[in-house]
């Protein structure tokens, strides 16, 4: 087959603006399926290719047309690559349209050969099929911090970086270990990474353009960093795994005047609930859970450190394992896209979009969803062929007042915000 290069459209405009004719830059290439796939880059990216890096020389022409080997800059010695590798050589031009155009070029020890070169576009183009759906240059300017990046947080993330957001804020303090990767969306080559760092490289691979940024840290030991992150945001998303982030981050929201959604699963992942917490309008986390709408449902503990914080110490490794509770990744994605589907709601407000009429159905705060009928869904009966009872696998919005007596919320913001 004739090997396919692919290339940034927007480094190729850099390149144009920035450099003379007949100059030469080298970059990283990453060479993929023995070497007939090819992603080239005028500079580091800024997530790690898994493919085998190689060596990539870019020059400018005044006109496109080709380019042979006698016009390939003398310092090109094939034969001192390693493995003799080949070099990918790359030439951008314009059109006489004026648009950007790029001829690429395998060098090996036996010759040159000709590459199709295909440009990644640019990140109007790239969200193109979300159009009608979503104000996807509106979504591009939109920050969102997202709390935990385990089995929850993390397809969220990757979710919003497909729709088009922007501008990320990843915190989590915990590394990717062996037991995360069958529910994570990153693999055995991340394991031992940070989540966060794990998690940007996935959403950059989503939207490259994105802008991401990540805090290694416990939310509940760094309290003004982490509000400040949410302050300078435009949305909160909550999956951690303990309650005391939860409350904190409860409060930080309301200081902040920040929408905030907190989703959980619940005891083996047998179901999970989302809240969507619009500060002073509705209920709070405080408002829910300590009012007892949320008890009876024993939270999912998902990670060996959870494990640890409730035993006693020295206590033997067949109980920290058996404390840890299986639950499937397809019992953790429907919790995970009702947060979606509610942040893209929440961040599309007042525009016309084609997602707008969801707003008018997801009128309640709280929503509850069922994977098995266990746990506190055990006296449910069989789904069967009704829809008049409660059920596995539906959402369930439950009306939940904002508590009068709430000591965290029940200030009003304008004082709140005097003292």
């Amino acid at each position: 087959m004739t090997p396919l290069v692919y290339v940034l459209e927007d480094q190729v405009q850099e390149l144009l603006a920035h450099t003379r004719a007949d100059e030469w830059i080298e970059g990283p290439a990453y060479a993929f399926d023995d070497w007939t796939v090819f992603h080239a880059y005028t500079e580091k990216p800024p997530f790690a290719p898994a493919g085998s890096l190689c060596r990539c020389l870019y020059t400018r022409a005044d006109a496109a047309g080709l380019v042979d080997e006698e016009h390939l800059p003398h310092s090109l010695d094939i034969t001192r690559e390693p493995d003799g590798q080949p070099v990918l050589v790359l030439v951008v031009s314009r059109t006489p349209d004026g648009l950007p155009a790029c001829q690429a070029l395998l060098v090996t020890a036996s010759g040159t050969t000709a590459a199709a070169a295909q440009f990644v576009p640019r990140r109007s183009e790239l969200y193109s099929r979300n159009a009608g759906l979503l104000e996807v240059s509106a979504l591009g300017h939109k920050r969102v911090v997202i709390v935990g990046l385990g089995s929850g947080g993390s397809p969220v993330a990757l979710e919003l970086a497909r729709a088009g957001v922007g501008h990320f804020t990843l915190i989590d303090f915990d590394r990717l270990e062996l037991g995360n990767i069958s529910r994570h969306v990153c693999g055995v080559n991340d394991l031992g990474r940070y989540k966060t760092l794990a998690v940007r490289d996935q959403v950059l691979q989503k939207n490259p353009y994105a802008d991401v940024t990540t805090m290694e840290l416990n939310v509940n030991q760094a309290l003004s960093q982490v509000e400040d992150a949410i302050g300078a945001s435009d949305l909160l998303i909550v999956a951690s795994d303990n309650d005391q982030s939860r409350f904190n981050l409860n409060q930080m929201s309301l200081n902040t005047n920040r929408v905030a959604l907190y989703g959980r699963a619940i005891t083996r992942a047998a179901g999970g609930e989302v809240l969507r917490v619009r500060p002073w309008q509705g209920p709070c986390y405080n408002c829910v859970f300590s009012a007892g709408v949320g008890q009876g449902r024993e939270e999912e503990m998902s990670q060996k450190r959870q494990a640890l914080s409730v035993l006693p110490a020295y206590v033997e490794e067949e109980k920290v394992n058996a404390m840890i509770q299986v639950g499937l990744s397809s019992d953790i994605m429907p919790i995970a896209n009702m947060m979606v589907k509610l942040a893209l709601v929440e961040l599309s407000r007042g525009m016309e979009t084609g997602i707008s009429s969801v707003d008018e159905d997801l009128v309640s705060d709280f929503y509850i969803w069922a994977n098995r009928r266990e746990e506190a869904y055990a006296n449910w009966p069989a789904m069967g062929y009704k829809w008049t009872h409660p059920s596995i696998l539906r959402w369930y919005g439950a009306r939940v007042g904002r508590d009068p007596n709430c000591m965290v919320c029940r200030t009003p913001l304008a004082a709140h915000l005097e003292t």
